[in-house]
């Protein structure tokens, strides 16, 4: 008996999980709004209310790091030019969302298997308060499924409030969307600097959550232009291997980083194949390469050179 209530309990563990989305699926994209810190958002004409801007996030691509894959997480800090480029790398395993750089090694970014009761170590930042045990701990108060973004998805509130000099708004994690705040900082609050996630992108969908955004559309749709795609032969590079381009357009440029996201080399391309050699490199290991059109990364891929 005790052997099939086993079972049956790590079966339903499995099936919480088996979803058809991840915050890692390639085409995701963000929009997250920052507002200037004596800005009140619920009261627009507030002062420092013109002082905005909507950053971009997007997953773009995979690499490999130490025989673990890793979605490529884009950023792009200007919303009227926009600019991406490679700001962390993010994996999804069980409900739990890491985050690697080359600094800070792998670390846990979200953890959507928390439960009411649980607690974790929040960072503070502003004119945020510890809580009543004089420490920094983010309790959650409330699990519930919504179905937001065209998906059922697990939110995680906690009893901590985003922006406490504006509004009653506390910290929610989304399933398969992250912070309700910000992207890329989960675990720090800043109260007096309000930032708030404004839209999203699944890869097919626009979903924009707050009203007279309209910057998102620009920076978050998909285009035509990104029907380009290329590949590279053989991979690993030995000695030469050539990147083949299908559908190239004029201004398009080829790429190509190291780990740490350092340009070694890029070049605009002339023809639908380019070659590689091994010598253009430093040394052995993982490297990868972006297709860009007019300032637009189409187009994330990780090769070795050996």
């Amino acid at each position: 008996m005790k052997k099939g209530l086993l079972i049956f309990l790590i079966l339903q563990c499995a099936i919480s999980y088996a979803q058809d989305f991840s915050l890692t699926d390639q085409g995701n994209r963000w929009g997250v709004r920052y507002y200037d810190g004596f800005c009140d958002p619920d009261n627009p004409d507030t002062m420092g209310c013109s002082e905005t801007n909507l950053n971009g996030y997007r997953i773009n691509g995979e690499v490999i790091i130490n025989d673990i894959t890793y979605a490529v997480l884009e950023a792009t800090f200007n919303d009227n030019n926009p600019n991406w480029n490679t700001y962390l790398f993010l994996r999804e395993e069980n409900g739990i969302v890491y985050s690697y750089t080359e600094t800070q090694g792998e670390q846990i970014l979200y953890n959507f298997t928390l439960e009411v009761g649980d607690s974790i170590e929040i960072g503070f930042g502003g004119d945020c308060f510890d809580d009543e045990n004089n420490n920094q701990m983010a309790d959650v108060i409330d699990v519930s499924t919504q179905f937001i973004a065209g998906q059922n998805r697990k939110v995680i509130t906690f009893d901590v409030f985003n922006n406490t000099n504006f509004s009653n708004s506390y910290v929610q994690w989304i399933e398969g969307l992250g912070d309700t705040g910000d992207l890329i900082s989960p675990i720090v609050v800043f109260c007096d600097t309000p930032s708030f996630l404004n839209c999203f992108n699944n890869g097919n969908e626009l979903f924009i959550f707050a009203e007279n955004e309209e910057d998102c559309d620009s920076l978050l749709s998909i285009s035509e232009i990104q029907k380009t795609t290329a590949t590279l032969t053989p991979n690993p590079i030995t000695d030469q291997s050539i990147v083949t381009i299908n559908n190239p357009q004029n201004n398009t440029t080829i790429a190509f980083y190291n780990l740490l996201g350092q340009l070694i080399s890029q070049e605009e391309l002339t023809s639908n194949t380019t070659v590689i050699n091994r010598s253009d490199f430093p040394s052995n290991g993982i490297y990868f390469y972006q297709i860009q059109q007019q300032g637009q990364v189409l187009e994330t891929q990780k090769f070795i050179v050996k």
